[in-house]
């Protein structure tokens, strides 16, 4: 057996000499992925040194595919009171949902505060604590590693949500047991991460940017549909529908192109028959379900970024 390396910590402020430079790192979309990939959550940074009155968080940010908003503030050194009472501040100026407290040490008084937080705070609000280390197999370059040291109970925290009626319930279980299957799937596993199922009859996934989302759907009347939904862009919808034609090739099915002229939103979609309320169907409906969210992944985000540069 070759000889194996030794794993180093290399100091923080010799990567980056100050908090804003491991802010302006962290912003980047790759950098974002890899603490979304820890947290479990796809995070969209918005902004460094957002303002709230006279002072300003490390980065804003959304998680892709919601609205939800997101303050990340960064430490070095140990957890303090200071940072802390900062990132509760910027979250209520921000009216934030979920709070990301980055550090290099965390004192047990602070981690039990977050979980203090976490156990008495709505269930739509959540703090994570995670820690930051930089590694080095002898003289590789430095690789970044974040460890959730708390997070909120049950994340999502979502699933402290009454769950009021037996359709609720089946929803519920339906997007948990998908998530089950399409975590087993290569592909679909390889460009989305796992989320938590909610007592909802759709479950959003991320396509890059705020501005749309793939979205899947299951309804009491027994069909399933998956679609690429727009929030407000008309002019991307109108762009991607003069791309009909090639879009549809690429996919390899026909899509129903919904510019909803009197809403604010647009759609493209596509529906099956399917009984999400009958577990019998199940199988069925969550390969076809991830089927089409793999293909919309893999096809829609080379038209977007087009749209976007031109």
């Amino acid at each position: 057996m070759e000889k194996l390396g030794i794993l180093k910590n290399e100091e923080i402020r010799n990567i980056w000499k100050i908090e804003r430079e491991f802010s302006d790192w962290l912003a980047k979309r790759e950098n974002m992925e890899l603490l979304g990939n820890a947290v479990g959550i796809d995070i969209l940074a918005e902004e460094t040194e957002s303002a709230v009155g006279k002072y300003s968080a490390d980065i804003l940010a959304k998680e892709d595919g919601s609205d939800r908003k997101i303050i990340i503030e960064n430490q070095y050194g140990a957890t303090n009171h200071d940072h802390l009472g900062k990132l509760i501040t910027y979250t209520a100026g921000k009216n934030a949902q979920i709070l990301i407290w980055i550090v290099e040490k965390a004192d047990d008084e602070h981690r039990a505060a977050v979980q203090w937080i976490n156990e008495h705070t709505d269930a739509d609000i959540g703090i994570f604590l995670i820690q930051i280390e930089v590694l080095r197999i002898g003289d590789s370059i430095p690789a970044a590693r974040f460890t959730v040291l708390e997070r909120p109970n049950e994340w999502t925290k979502q699933n402290k949500q009454v769950v009021d009626s037996k359709i609720n319930q089946q929803q519920m279980d339906f997007w948990n047991s998908f998530m089950d299957y399409t975590m087993k799937q290569p592909e679909f596993s390889k460009l989305f991460n796992r989320r938590k199922g909610l007592p909802q009859n759709w479950m959003n996934l991320p396509l890059g940017s705020s501005e749309y989302q793939i979205c899947l759907t299951v309804k009491t009347t027994g069909q399933i549909g998956a679609e690429v939904y727009i929030n407000k862009r008309k002019d991307i919808f109108n762009d991607l529908e003069s791309q009909k034609d090639q879009i549809e090739k690429e996919l390899g099915f026909k899509m129903d192109w919904q510019p909803l002229p009197d809403k604010m939103a647009s759609r493209i979609i596509i529906v099956q028959d399917g009984d999400y309320t009958d577990n019998a169907q199940w199988d069925s409906c969550f390969e076809w379900l991830t089927d089409k969210a793999v293909k919309l992944k893999k096809v829609f985000p080379k038209y977007l970024k087009k749209i976007a540069t031109e």
